[in-house]
């Protein structure tokens, strides 16, 4: 008689299960990769595509930086509208490594603009409207290799800006406004090797020597093209390729030296210290012997070199000494002796008389400083006012001081004009004036007086 088979062996059952299994492994890794596929989206911008963690933003009007995902390796922000990269612009982004902001509307790049980024190697900043770059703009870039700013308007930085990146290779600054170039301002950069600086209007005097000097010792390492634009002599010249008297620098000579000052307690002191060269020196002032590094506020240097000490103590009675020097040496001044009195210095009644005037005439540029003395002696001791075209002048953007001096820190075309000092007594008065005349472009680095 014939029989219906029984239940199938043993090991079909484990078959079973082994695609079960199987089957559930691929459901598994389907939602897996759905969940990373939603994620995605979810970070990613709007207006944006993203893929293999690079963001791309490419003329899409946007006006600001962003939101992206953490794990960004990429970000392309080409021909947009953004107008700044703010503090902390790419905070927590740590994978980024490449930055396109170029073909932009910046105009500045802010302090820590590029902080929290570890692994930054390039940073793509050109053909923007860049005018100033914040000196801490690029702290803690230790891994960035190529820096691009060119065809930019920035028409100076300060030093540190472009320093201590340990990593960098490429700094391209060529086709901005840069004139001239802070000393030092590439110190720090021991793997650059290409520097751009070339259709720049920059200006070969003396100031600029010590980088013609940096490009002579780092030739065999370092690939750099600056010319000049000034002098007519030099127009088109390769900075590198200069000697060093074609910038006919002087050593500083000092031409007025301080003076002996016998002075009482509470009163204020000037010294004066006045010195050529080019480069311009640099003005320090010695106390017996030893540099002056005071925070005291009554003590501070004028931006003529003079040495104002206001509120006078026995504690600054001494011996007194400038120092002017530059690139191309220094030069010291005879020492002056300043003697504190305790009690007041009497003296016969005498009508005003001036020790030192203003100039009768002087010219400078848009954002220089204007320095006036109208320095008086006479028993009793002379008021001084100053007047701007007949109008009394009050502490201000103007600041007036106690000996007669008068300083302007930035002047504007509006300054221009007759700044008149009135010195009087009870025995007499006597004025002078000054004709200020405020124009052309300000190119940096000087002062009128």
């Amino acid at each position: 008689m014939y029989q219906l088979p029984g239940p199938p062996p043993q090991p079909l059952r484990g078959w079973q299960q082994c695609q079960r299994r199987r089957l559930s492994l691929v459901m598994m890794m389907v939602l897996l990769a759905t969940l990373v596929t939603a994620t995605d989206a979810m970070g990613c911008p709007q207006k944006c595509s993203c893929q293999q963690r690079t963001v791309r933003c490419v003329k899409q009007q946007l006006d600001k930086i962003p939101e992206m995902p953490l794990d960004t390796n990429i970000v392309d922000l080409r021909y947009n509208h953004i107008r700044e990269v703010p503090t902390d612009a790419f905070a927590g982004l740590s994978h980024l490594h490449t930055v396109f902001l170029n073909e932009n509307q910046l105009r500045r790049i802010e302090p820590g603009a590029f902080r929290g980024l570890p692994g930054l190697k390039y940073l793509y900043l050109n053909k923007n409207r860049i005018v100033e770059v914040a000196p801490s703009a690029f702290d803690s870039l230790d891994r960035l290799q190529s820096l691009y700013l060119h065809f930019n308007n920035i028409t100076t930085f300060e030093k540190g800006t472009f320093s201590n990146m340990a990593a960098l290779e490429r700094l391209f600054l060529y086709g901005n406004q840069i004139r001239r170039i802070p000393e030092g301002a590439f110190a720090g950069l021991p793997a650059l090797k290409r520097l751009r600086l070339d259709d720049n209007p920059l200006e070969c005097d003396c100031s600029l020597l010590w980088f013609r000097r940096v490009l002579h010792e780092a030739r065999q390492t370092l690939l750099a093209t600056s010319s000049c634009a000034t002098p007519e002599q030099l127009v088109g010249k390769s900075l590198a390729d200069l000697g060093e008297d074609d910038f006919h620098c002087t050593k500083p000579e000092i031409v007025s030296e301080p003076r002996d000052i016998e002075i009482s307690n509470g009163q204020t002191a000037v010294f004066t210290c006045k010195a050529h060269g080019d480069p311009r020196p640099e003005i320090v002032w010695m106390l017996d012997a030893g540099e002056i590094h005071s925070d005291d506020t009554r003590i501070n240097v004028l931006p003529d070199g003079s040495l104002r000490i206001d509120e006078v103590t026995a504690a600054d009675a001494g011996m007194y000494e400038c120092r002017a020097r530059n690139n191309m040496g220094q030069v010291q001044s005879r020492p002056a002796r300043m003697v504190v009195s305790n009690e007041v210095i009497e003296t016969e009644a005498e009508a005003p008389k001036f020790i030192q005037t203003p100039p009768a005439e002087v010219e400078l540029k848009v954002g220089a400083a204007l320095v006036l003395h109208c320095v008086v002696s006479g028993a009793p001791t002379p008021s001084i006012l100053w007047k701007f075209n007949n109008q009394n002048i009050q502490n201000g953007r103007i600041k007036l001081f106690g000996n007669g001096s008068l300083i302007l820190p930035v002047a504007t075309l509006d300054d221009g004009g007759v700044y008149s000092c009135y010195a009087g007594n009870a025995i007499g008065n006597v004025s002078v004036n000054a004709t200020v005349q405020v124009n052309g472009e300000f190119l940096g680095g000087s002062f009128a007086e």
